[in-house]
């Protein structure tokens, strides 16, 4: 292998490995509280090298998010070929997105909690769409899928697509992950901590499905 070649697998490999432990630290601490020196030293590396790769802490914040939202994107589309997605009509795919959520947080609460400290965070620093270009591209697929669903329903008639696609959108998906990402916090009034809160999504999705099914 040539030498270039090796740099470059080397590169990538050290990337891959400060986005984990970003990711890792972030979502443990907050992300206000964490230095990129932490991240830096978890990583087996020194700081200025942290920095060949990211100049400054909200470059690498939102390169962390990117990274997690298009890794669970991958885990969407293969569990959407296990499924035999293609072969769904609109209203089981719609089923099938609505579920991931819930999967979302059983299986990923980690992120949920991530996702809604870095909209904190934006805000608080005030990123421009031109500085969030990459995570934009990161989750846009999922705004992708959606339309093709929707296009879906509007040819079989198994969803009511009566209402434009972006209000749809927010109605559905936009709202289970603002729940998921709540009930992952342990924003839940009355509940316990570390309460299972499947069951609530289960109904919350329900409704969600009864409101667009014909």
């Amino acid at each position: 292998m040539r030498n270039a070649e090796r740099d470059d697998i080397e590169m990538t490999a050290r990337r891959e490995r400060f986005l984990e432990e970003g990711f890792r630290i972030f979502s443990e601490r907050g992300i206000e509280a964490s230095l990129m020196q932490d991240v830096a030293k978890a990583s087996g590396c020194g700081i200025a090298t942290l920095y060949r790769y990211f100049t400054v802490k909200q470059s690498f914040v939102i390169a962390v998010a990117a990274h997690k939202w298009m890794q669970y994107f991958v885990e969407v589309e293969e569990e959407y070929a296990r499924s035999g997605g293609k072969l769904m009509n609109a209203a089981e795919e719609l089923e099938f997105y609505l579920g991931m959520y819930i999967r979302l947080y059983r299986e990923h609460g980690d992120l949920l909690r991530f996702n809604q400290d870095f909209n904190s965070y934006i805000a608080h620093v005030g990123a421009t769409r031109a500085e969030l270009a990459d995570y934009l591209r990161a989750i846009e697929p999922f705004a992708r899928k959606f339309h093709v669903l929707y296009e879906k329903g509007q040819h079989d008639g198994t969803i009511r697509t009566d209402e434009p696609e972006r209000t749809m959108f927010n109605a559905t998906m936009h709202i289970m992950l603002a729940v998921c990402c709540r009930y992952a916090q342990g924003l839940v009034y009355g509940s316990e901590e570390e309460e299972d809160l499947t069951q609530e999504l289960m109904i919350l999705k329900r409704m969600i499905l009864n409101s667009y099914l014909k």
